[in-house]
């Protein structure tokens, strides 16, 4: 049993040094050598526990994934209603990731460009976090939140490529900034091109007859009120 929990351990200083060194001096930029440097070990200890570099950037996500998959669940609990549910979404996962910037920059600056992540199980674990999207503009599309013709793909698309965009932008500027910034503003457009119009107008019209009738009251110059 202590042999097994000094060799976890050993893995486990690995991946937390090679995710250091990712992360403050960039992928290509880190050898091996570095590496078992930093984690105290020789370079022959280092390879019992990893093929090489790309093994580690392919290894290193996946602790974080799957606990975003299992927090996901807890954090939807109770939300009602399609679009209340997507603005959680939004601002859970960014949260999660100004958390774990260091998790973030591996996986989104080193790991989705790398041509064998779509072979990991990161990525299958990234399928699932997405495939909880496509479920929730299902539901608007049933609910009449969204428009009926809505391609749900498309939709998660759209949604993931504007998250992706605002978390590699934030990232490549040096996290500098809140992610939050604007974010209200670039749900709501993204909201509109999903909703869908009919009860959009029906909200209008409304919103247009509780103002015709409410009652206006004004003093005329003798101090007496008028409707």
């Amino acid at each position: 049993m202590a042999n097994r929990n000094q060799k976890e351990d050993t893995r486990s200083r690995i991946i937390q040094s090679a995710k250091r060194l990712f992360a403050e001096q960039g992928y290509q930029k880190t050898t091996i050598s570095d590496i078992s440097k930093q984690a105290g070990l020789s370079e022959a200890a280092l390879y019992e526990y990893f093929q090489g570099k790309e093994d580690l950037l392919l290894t290193i996500p996946q602790l974080w994934v799957s606990e975003l998959i299992e927090d996901l669940e807890d954090q939807m609990f109770g939300i009602d209603g399609a679009i209340n549910k997507l603005r959680k979404y939004l601002w859970w996962n960014l949260r999660r990731i100004e958390k774990a910037p260091l998790d973030a920059k591996i996986v989104y600056l080193f790991l989705k460009t790398n041509a064998n992540f779509m072979k990991t199980q990161v990525y299958s674990n990234v399928r699932r976090l997405y495939a909880y999207l496509l479920e929730i503009f299902d539901e608007g599309k049933r609910t009449g939140e969204f428009r009926e013709d809505l391609n749900s793909y498309l939709a998660r698309d759209i949604f993931v490529g504007t998250m992706d965009h605002i978390v590699t932008r934030w990232l490549l500027k040096g996290m500098k900034y809140s992610l939050f910034d604007n974010l209200e503003e670039i749900f709501n457009l993204m909201i509109e091109g999903f909703r869908n119009p009919a009860v959009l107008t029906q909200g209008i019209k409304e919103n247009k007859n509780n103002i015709n009738n409410q009652k206006f009251y004004k003093e005329d110059g003798n101090g007496k009120t008028v409707i």
